[in-house]
């Protein structure tokens, strides 16, 4: 009973949502039997990369994913009966969000799946939540979103998207009661929304996955009608995937588009860059991307990280931003960028992070995960020949001084360049100054004519090596 004040007042927070732009998702994973575990790895990979733009896009949305079988995976007792395993309580923490694993198999009973998770939003006791976390904390539950290869009904698979006892009854409202809860009964919020990610060519199948989709999204195909479904008469927020949960090459954005129908955007500013793994750190190229601000924002910085998947800890990466036309970005990797992951000992399996620092009313920062949906990390740090664990005095080949300025300062190089361009820009991208190098070992720069803020000062060597450092005018 104690949520059931929470619930009643759930449509008005919901509405509310759309202007603090801040929501929770339940991510629903299919373990059933037909999902084999090189499937399941795609699926994960794709929820995972989802997660990232749902959290990407506001920072104080939140996520719980959730797993659906009637059997514990890799336990087979004979025993089925649907059953639910909650990784975790919503959260914003993408380590927390995104570490997770299979947990069961066999059966997918989505209906039956649905009504489990009802129980842990209302803190009803079930013994068929079979994991640690036993309820769903969500103050502002937005959309369940369900990655599934399930049929309609189907007793020889044990595979059901429908109420099995109505399995029979097409375009009726008792097939999809479970659904119809959770889109229109006030105990349940009123207008909790569904996305579903579908990985089927059947056309029951299709049309009911379709049906139990919501509004916001690019699927107008047939349907069935569920009568009283708020969602009849909209596009649906249905995917249909012909080829399993692996993405094709030129789908390279799929996450993101998805993303975009889906989530409120906290204005903070956008942020996206793309990167394409490398085994190593010493195969690291360089990262591109780009940034949108709204009007009256500045940029104060750019910052890349490097974020260990299996403990959560994050390394900064010795790299300035190179700004270029149109908002853009590049971020350039020398041997060495990587000194503070190595010498630190960290490995295994890291990914990217860029964060966006501006003056923002909504908040200073935005952040952003490699768009390149393909993989599972950006860099893999056990290596068979890595890069020497450099200290960081010694991958710098030139300081600045006085750093801050009032304008002056010198440029002072500890390694000889016989030849090269030195070039500053601002955070925007225009070029203050540059000049070509001719062995000098120091260099006088004056920006007393310019606004303060944080300029980057990039070396580049006759060997096409790339060295950069922070100024800050004052």
């Amino acid at each position: 009973m104690k949520k059931t004040i929470l619930f009643f007042f759930m449509t008005l927070m919901m509405s509310w949502s759309t202007l603090s732009a801040k929501a929770d998702y339940i991510i629903m994973l299919d373990n059933g039997g037909s999902t084999t575990k090189q499937e399941y790895i795609k699926m994960r990979r794709g929820a995972i990369k989802l997660i990232e733009q749902l959290l990407a896009c506001n920072p104080e949305n939140r996520v719980a994913v959730v797993q659906y079988g009637t059997g514990v995976f890799d336990n087979d007792t004979g025993v089925y009966k649907p059953l639910i395993y909650i990784e975790s309580d919503f959260t914003n923490n993408f380590f927390t969000a995104q570490n997770f694993e299979r947990r069961l198999d066999f059966g997918d009973h989505l209906h039956q799946s649905l009504g489990l998770v009802k129980n842990a939003i209302m803190e009803v006791p079930d013994p068929d939540i079979i994991s640690p976390q036993k309820t769903l904390n969500g103050n502002n539950i937005e959309r369940i979103i369900v990655f599934t290869d399930a049929e309609r009904a189907s007793a020889g698979l044990d595979s059901y998207l429908v109420d099995p006892v109505y399995a029979s009854n097409y375009n009726s409202y008792e097939a999809f009661a479970n659904v119809m809860e959770f889109k229109t009964n006030t105990t349940m919020g009123g207008s909790i929304r569904f996305t579903v990610i579908h990985s089927n060519t059947n056309n029951d199948a299709i049309e009911a996955a379709a049906a139990i989709a919501s509004p916001d999204g690019p699927y107008s195909g047939p349907l069935e009608t569920v009568p009283g479904d708020p969602s009849n008469g909209y596009s649906r927020s249905y995917y249909n995937r012909t080829v399993g949960f692996g993405l094709r090459d030129y789908e390279i954005n799929y996450w993101k588009d998805l993303a975009a129908y889906i989530c409120y955007s906290n204005s903070r500013g956008t942020l996206d860059f793309l990167y394409e793994p490398g085994w190593c750190t010493y195969q690291a190229s360089n990262l591109i991307g780009k940034y949108n601000l709204a009007a009256g924002v500045t940029l104060q910085e750019l910052k890349l990280e490097l974020i260990n998947l299996q403990t959560g800890e994050i390394y900064p990466v010795e790299s300035d931003p190179v700004f270029g036309a149109g908002n853009s970005f590049t971020f350039n990797f020398s041997p060495y960028s990587f000194s503070h992951v190595l010498n630190a000992g960290s490995t295994g399996l890291h990914k990217f992070r860029v964060t966006m620092v501006s003056n923002s009313l909504n908040g200073p920062e935005a952040y952003s995960w490699n768009g390149y949906p393909y993989f599972d990390y950006d860099i893999n740090m056990d290596c068979p020949e890595p890069i020497g664990r450099k200290s960081l005095a010694e991958e710098k080949i030139f300081k600045l001084t006085p750093n801050p300025t009032s304008g002056l300062f010198k440029v002072m190089f500890n390694k000889e360049v016989k030849s090269g361009i030195m070039e500053i820009r601002d955070l925007v991208g225009n070029t203050v100054c540059n000049k070509v190098l001719r062995g000098e070992k120091e260099i006088e720069v004056d920006l007393s004519s310019h606004k303060e803020g944080v300029y980057i000062v990039n070396v580049r060597t006759d060997k096409n090596e790339t060295y950069s450092e922070k100024i800050i005018k004052k």
